[in-house]
């Protein structure tokens, strides 16, 4: 196992971990729940475990389908980059107009310190078709000399940081000051109001690492 990999592991978990749909939901948990504690954490363990079983499986699958047919792991990979390539292309689009925020996050009616577990499994599954640094890691596993326990072991991990910055926003609900919570509820108030103003700067960048995307899914895999 070389620094190299677990430093690419790292940053792409990190990437991952800036999930603000996630961070947002436990905010509007932690203000707005009537158990916040028990309800923020049992939402959190919901998303994570969700998470990293997914990770699991796309591991498992990603290395059986490379052990029975590795042209098709090939071409797989090219779509993954290709498919992240739009996706980035799609993202820079839309930066170069001023568009609303999406609405604000409401805590449904249901939720309670036990139904909070499905509402992390919804939310980490809807976020799914943006988890692309996920992908990219578990391609990374793939090509390594590693055997399968050593595996789901760092994507543990990986699942372990992806889960800080949710877990630092329900700490700062529930154990910080008044100042900090707040902040907090100005977070969660604020998101659903305003524009998001276009930004051609940002956009460049986005379009930026869509070419490069591109680039990788043509030149680099083969």
């Amino acid at each position: 196992m070389d620094f190299g990999l677990l430093a690419s592991l790292a940053g792409l978990a990190v990437l991952d971990s800036l999930n603000t749909s996630t961070m947002l939901a436990v905010a509007v948990i932690v203000l707005t729940a009537r158990r916040p504690a028990a309800t923020g954490w049992s939402y959190l363990a919901g998303a994570v475990l969700a998470f990293y079983l997914v990770a699991a499986a796309l591991l498992l699958g990603a290395a059986a389908a490379e052990d029975a047919l590795a042209e098709f792991t090939m071409w797989a990979r090219r779509a993954i980059f290709a498919a992240l390539a739009l996706f980035l292309a799609w993202l820079g689009r839309r930066r170069l107009r001023t568009r609303p925020r999406r609405s604000a996050v409401r805590l449904p009616a249901w939720v309670n310190p036990w139904s909070a577990v499905g509402l992390g499994v919804l939310t980490t599954a809807s976020d799914l078709p943006s988890a692309f640094p996920l992908f990219f890691a578990v391609s990374r596993l793939v090509d390594a000399p590693l055997g399968t326990a050593q595996n789901l072991s760092l994507l543990a991990g990986y699942a372990v940081v992806y889960a800080l910055p949710t877990l630092g926003v329900l700490a700062a609900g529930l154990g910080l000051k008044d100042r900090q919570r707040d902040r907090l509820e100005q977070f969660a108030s604020g998101y659903g109001t305003g524009e998001v103003a276009a930004s051609r700067p940002i956009a460049a960048l986005y379009f930026t690492a869509a070419a490069a995307s591109a680039a990788v899914a043509v030149f680099v895999i083969g």
